[in-house]
């Protein structure tokens, strides 16, 4: 469905030449609807939200965002919000603070769009997951090779400290040459018309040497494929040397870890001494972006924004990367929280925003600096683009998600696993001693194979199809469903599923996914075509 007619604006008295008799079809539907509501609720169905202009009502079977005048609203709200238990008698009465005339139009809109028929289900389900298992993963897309567990760093919210329990610790540990061939050769032999080789640690440039191996291995071997190569680093060890050969590897991309501003940067980035690493990191950035610029490479940022929380640290961190002239135009600078239980959350400490309220809503349903903030940068954005002025990539990145929902004119049973990839397929993650695993993102978790006897198809099925699928069970209730951007990250631990992780950030998810739902559409009102951009770009 064309996205720019979703949203169906349905003005009072559009049914007032109708009669205003409820036909028996009707009535059924709204005894049983209300039947069940008195006895599990509707969540299931739908979410109903509102932007400072208008009352909308997201519908789960379908996709579609429906916007009413208030007295239609109002019924909505009294089947998914009246506290107590609903008498239809009084409803179909309309006895409830809503009009014969808005009842009539409320029930021929239902039926018109298909709303409030999202069919249940038992559990979460994909083709790629199951019947398409195999066939998906000899289509495997990024292999990513952790070449060392060093690092010369120790950053206060690096994930491999020894205080952070999710994840490994740093290590002396290197992935030697016959590994990284393997693995080469294994990704070479699974991927299909396009390979993408990644190169992550600890510092992958503490093993430049390896990298340079492996990128020319892999131009000598992977023939008749789109290859291309990227790597994150901390920059303090790029020299001149690096830097040029990075720019003469083709269809190269490096993702640079730098928080911003000298105070802000070396506030957790220091090196194992204690001293802040701002000063090579720069350094570093700026021989890439000397030597990038005379291609198409691409530079992007990744800025952590760590406690202390404020508004002014972020606008000096927008303000430091504005002033960058001589990085290259197509930098893509993203900001992102530290990973959750890295650092003391301080979020319900940092000062209000002082400019104009109405650039959120009372949807918020916690104090997120970030969020908030980034919002308001893309609300009075004359255009949505990927530059390095904005950071305000997760706001893009929601816009993209709602703008490319799933939307069918009929509801449909089929809910895929939130947000998760097949493992081992879209990336493939090999450890310095060669065990695969899911993502590099995921942290502690069952390995799914190695580089000497391949995919193990009993623990994906086992862990991330079959453990998944049970324990989600509650996402079968959830209006969010098709929506959430849940996937495998912070739900495993070595042995399998962490649940009680997992429920803990559910929550989050529903409240992520109304505020996505609340920006959206709040563009949308102001003004539509502003989204339009959205059409050619792609979920990544």
């Amino acid at each position: 469905m064309n996205n720019n007619k979703v949203v169906l604006y349905l003005k009072k008295g559009r049914f007032v030449t109708m009669a205003l008799n409820i036909l028996d079809r009707e009535k059924k539907f709204l005894e049983e609807l209300i039947s069940q509501r008195n006895q599990n609720g509707l969540d299931w169905f739908g979410k109903l939200f509102n932007t400072e202009m208008n009352n909308y009502f997201y519908d789960n079977g379908t996709g579609k965002v429906i916007t009413f005048d208030d007295e239609i609203y109002n019924i909505f709200s009294t089947l998914f919000n009246y506290d107590g238990e609903l008498s239809y008698e009084d409803f179909i009465n309309c006895k409830y603070n809503f009009s014969e005339r808005a009842l009539k139009e409320f029930l021929q809109t239902v039926f018109d769009e298909n709303l409030l028929q999202a069919p249940r289900i038992d559990k979460l389900y994909s083709y790629a997951h199951h019947e398409g298992l195999e066939d998906r993963l000899n289509n495997m897309e990024i292999l990513i090779l952790e070449l060392t567990g060093k690092c010369n760093l120790r950053c206060g919210y690096c994930i491999y400290n020894d205080k952070y329990k999710l994840n490994r610790s740093f290590n002396d540990r290197e992935m030697s040459k016959d590994v990284a061939k393997l693995a080469i050769d294994y990704a070479n032999a699974h991927s299909k018309d396009k390979l993408a080789v990644t190169f992550y640690g600890g510092e992958p440039l503490v093993k430049f040497d390896l990298l340079k191996w492996c990128i020319e291995y892999a131009l000598q071997t992977v023939k008749n494929k789109e290859l291309s190569f990227s790597l994150t680093t901390n920059l303090t060890l790029v020299t001149d040397e690096i830097a040029q050969y990075l720019a003469s590897v083709p269809n190269l991309s490096v993702v640079c870890s730098f928080d911003g501003p000298e105070y802000v940067h070396n506030s957790y980035r220091k090196f194992a001494s204690g001293e802040g690493s701002f000063k090579k990191a720069i350094a570093g950035l700026e021989k890439l972006a000397k030597n990038f610029s005379k291609t198409n490479h691409m530079l992007s940022i990744n800025a952590v924004y760590a406690p202390p929380y404020s508004y002014s640290k972020l606008d000096d961190i927008k303000d430091f990367f504005k002033n960058l002239t001589w990085l290259p135009e197509n930098t893509e600078i993203r900001m992102t929280y530290p990973t959750k239980g890295s650092v003391v959350d301080e979020r319900k400490e940092f000062e209000r925003m002082s400019t104009n309220p109405k650039y959120w809503t009372n949807t918020e349903r916690t104090l997120d600096p970030l969020w908030i903030w980034g919002k308001k940068q893309v609300m009075l954005a004359d255009k949505l683009e990927h530059k390095k002025s904005t950071l305000i990539d997760d706001q893009i990145s929601t816009l993209l998600r709602i703008h490319k929902r799933f939307i069918s004119d009929e509801p449909v049973n089929i809910y895929p696993l939130n947000s998760c990839c097949v493992p081992g397929s879209r990336r493939l993650y090999v450890d310095t001693k060669g065990d695969f695993y899911t993502c590099e993102r995921i942290g502690s978790s069952p390995s799914i194979g190695n580089v000497y006897d391949g995919i193990d198809y009993d623990n994906i099925k086992k862990f991330f199809v079959k453990e998944y699928e049970e324990n989600t069970k509650d996402c079968t209730n959830c209006w969010a469903l098709r929506i959430c951007d849940a996937c495998y990250v912070n739900a495993y631990t070595k042995s399998g599923f962490n649940k009680q992780e997992r429920d803990s950030m559910c929550k989050g998810f529903k409240a992520s996914a109304e505020q996505q739902l609340v920006l959206y559409h709040s563009i949308y009102e102001i003004d539509p075509e502003k989204l339009n951009v959205l059409n050619d770009w792609v979920i990544s």
